[in-house]
């Protein structure tokens, strides 16, 4: 499985930006390599939105602490699933998932 993590830092030691698409990276880390790789964020650079974007490269799902609600919908349409992040590292948080500690993203974290 691609997981997604809005970010402003280039590792897993990183946190998760706190709004999706305002962040100057995405890290897409794969589940069944345990690799990652750091993407520009499109929209940052005028070409693209992180939704198509990240539909694109094939992710499967976005951890978040928030969407916009033209962003959660496009997600929604690709398949992709969203997760509640918690505070903490990237490394954390895919911990977290692997043990089912994440919620998907609710009304309240639409906005």
């Amino acid at each position: 499985m691609k997981i997604a993590f809005a970010v402003n830092g280039e590792n897993l030691k990183a946190e998760i930006a706190p709004h999706f698409g305002r962040a100057k990276n995405f890290l897409i880390y794969d589940t069944e390599t345990k690799s990652f790789e750091i993407y520009s964020n499109p929209e940052i650079l005028g070409k693209e939105l992180p939704p198509d974007f990240l539909n694109r490269l094939g992710v499967d799902a976005v951890l978040t602490f928030s969407l916009g609600p033209m962003a959660f919908e496009k997600l929604k349409k690709f398949g992709i699933k969203t997760y509640k992040a918690k505070k903490g590292t990237i490394s954390e948080n895919i911990e977290f998932l692997e043990k089912t500690k994440l919620s998907p993203l609710s009304k309240e974290d639409i906005f």
